[in-house]
């Protein structure tokens, strides 16, 4: 199979632990860009965010495609360096303000458990009450917009996250799945990062969105993965890729796993030995 596309997950694939890009990663993206093929980045992070790390790559550039909030985005770059959003999907209003309602009690119950939010412009926000500052890469280098209360947001959002101890969250996870049931998908992206997202997103719809737009089979794109929000595009690509320090359920849904980690260039190697 001559595979034409390869979609990244970003945090814990593509950039190793200290969040950074590797140089063996950034040349292999720089070869098969030569070569006419498409690298996406494809993440739980709002497309603001995803410029920095396109930016480094040199993926930032007309023609070029990415997919954010998990699949809830899927945008195209202009050569002006802005963003076309060719599909998005939020969460209604009355399911966020629900969530607003039931959960703030509840994460108040724990010392070191906080929720933020995207709102329907693709920002970070946090409400005034919380210290939310330093928790979120994007934070550093978007900054987050401080809302009064999240109760008095009125639009769509794109997602809800909350940000705490892995055990506790577990917790959470099981009451959120409940409780919300057949409202929202509860899902983690991170051991310590809870997501709710809207019904019917995940990354593997996204890469089948973005395949079909750009006229690409499915089976001509590779997906490459670390977390459980990474299975469905490990899943749905024509070849899935986990991560050597990728966790059980995203090595379960990928065709195979590599010995390279995030810390060995694991999406520069991929890129080599499949894409170039």
């Amino acid at each position: 199979m001559k595979y034409e596309m390869l979609c990244s997950d970003v945090d814990g694939t593509l950039l190793n632990s200290e969040g950074k890009i590797s140089e063996g990663n950034c040349a292999a993206v720089q070869e098969a860009l030569k070569k006419g093929k498409k690298i996406v980045l494809c993440s739980g992070r709002t497309w603001r965010s995803l410029k920095f790390y396109e930016e480094t790559l040199g993926t930032h550039i007309a023609g070029q495609f990415g997919i954010g909030f998990n699949g809830g985005v899927v945008y195209e770059i202009l050569p002006n360096g802005e963003v076309k959003l060719l599909h998005s999907h939020m969460m209604p209003h009355a399911i966020s303000h629900e969530i607003f309602t039931v959960l703030p009690p509840i994460v108040a119950q724990y010392n070191e458990m906080t929720i933020v939010a995207y709102n329907n412009k693709g920002h970070l926000i946090v409400e005034k009450s919380l210290d939310g500052s330093g928790l979120f890469d994007e934070m550093r280098k978007l900054g987050a917009h401080t809302v009064p209360s999240y109760i008095a947001e009125t639009g769509d959002m794109y997602k809800v996250l909350v940000h705490g101890k892995n055990e506790e969250l577990q917790q959470l996870a099981a009451f959120c799945k409940e409780r919300f049931a057949g409202k929202c998908q509860t899902m983690f992206s991170a051991r310590t990062l809870l997501e709710l997202t809207p019904m019917g997103v995940d990354k593997g719809q996204g890469v089948k969105f973005l395949a079909a737009h750009m006229g690409i089979p499915i089976e001509a794109v590779i997906a490459v993965g670390d977390e459980a929000n990474d299975s469905a595009m490990l899943k749905a690509a024509g070849l899935g890729i986990a991560v050597a320090n990728a966790v059980p359920c995203a090595v379960e849904a990928a065709d195979i796993q590599i010995k390279q980690s995030n810390n060995d260039s694991a999406v520069g190697a991929v890129i080599r030995e499949y894409l170039l």
